[in-house]
């Protein structure tokens, strides 16, 4: 983790003008910035009251949380300034958010497309609980999915993270979220879990299937769990899924199985969620199943376009005349009489 100055720092983001503003929370103020060098990095002021020493606690742990961290399914720390102020540099991600994708977005995203964002979030929500100890985000929602230069889905924002050991310290953690994506299970300290994160995986993966926010006062029920649970178990499938993008015939099974998969982590019985572990392997499995029969239809075209331009070739011939042994019109070499043998 590398120190920066606040100096540097304020300088790469244009004395944290309005203009580089690319996200506001309850925590505090990112910006994008760019380095001395020319790295872009996204840059995460906290309000001035989380300053303050109780706060400044909290910024503590979020540090400490990315510190232990690293990989390419997450938002990284890059490191921090310690003088004036404290500010957390991160990975700069240039291609918005899930919620822009499904949300905001002209065009929506193709079905295989939203498969692999659903396994990336599961891969990254895995990392997390795979540490040691184990480390429960909390916050898990469309808003804190970002995308890369090469559109991977990378899940941010660490600011409620906790470790699955907190119970076992002397101040345990209150419950904390998202209205929507908030495990209603989670109601008490000792609530805490990883299946947290399952259920808020699942609204997410709700989400991603139907295009449907979260929380839509103007629709009955107002919950996507409310609303989609009961017509995937009544197998009305059609109804939840995203009329805008038509469903081809090969992808009516793997979406199915997604659907399945949610309904399990949405369930209000804690026990009938499964883990990460199986949530992610099920994802990869349908990936693998899908993206097989695409790869060999790619090898066939590979092999047939070339033999197809082979076969409708033009083949063109060229005269190819020696001066040399220039023949007369009665067939006989003009310079035989010249010849010596």
């Amino acid at each position: 983790m590398k120190e920066y100055s606040y100096e540097d720092i304020e300088e790469a983001t244009k004395g944290f003008a309005l203009d580089r503003l690319i996200g506001k929370g309850s925590h505090g103020c990112v910006f994008k910035g760019t380095l001395k060098g020319g790295k872009p990095v996204a840059v995460k002021k906290p309000l001035e009251k989380l300053q303050e020493l109780e706060q400044g606690s909290k910024l503590d742990h979020e540090i400490d949380i990315l510190a232990s961290l690293h990989s390419k399914h997450l938002v990284n720390l890059l490191g921090v300034t310690h003088n004036k102020h404290k500010l957390l540099v991160m990975e700069f991600m240039p291609n918005g958010s899930l919620h822009e994708l499904l949300h905001s977005s002209s065009s929506s995203p193709s079905w295989s497309r939203r498969l692999i964002i659903a396994l990336q979030i599961a891969q990254a929500v895995l990392s997390l609980h795979e540490a040691a100890p184990s480390i429960i985000h909390r916050d898990i929602k469309s808003a804190n999915i970002l995308f890369d230069c090469h559109w991977n889905a990378r899940l941010a924002d660490f600011s409620l993270a906790v470790r699955d050991n907190t119970l076992l310290t002397l101040e345990p953690t209150m419950p904390a979220g998202t209205l929507g994506y908030l495990d209603p299970l989670y109601t008490t300290p000792e609530k805490l879990s990883p299946k947290n994160d399952v259920f808020s995986f699942g609204v997410v993966l709700l989400e991603i299937l139907s295009s449907r926010r979260v929380m839509d006062v103007t629709c009955h029920p107002a919950s996507i769990v409310a609303w989609a649970v009961p017509l995937i178990r009544a197998q009305r499938e059609v109804e939840v899924i995203d009329g805008r993008r038509k469903l081809p015939g090969y992808m009516e099974g793997v979406i199915k199985h997604l659907l399945c998969i949610s309904e399990k982590c949405v369930s209000s019985k804690e026990e009938r969620r499964p883990e990460m572990a199986e949530v992610a392997a099920e994802l990869q499995g349908l990936a693998s199943k899908l993206w097989c029969p695409i790869w060999a239809c790619h090898r066939l075209n590979s092999c047939f376009y070339p033999w197809r331009r082979w076969k409708n070739r033009k083949v063109s011939t060229t005269k190819i005349v020696c001066k040399d042994h220039l023949l007369d019109e009665n067939g006989e070499d003009e310079d035989d009489s010249d010849d010596t043998y």
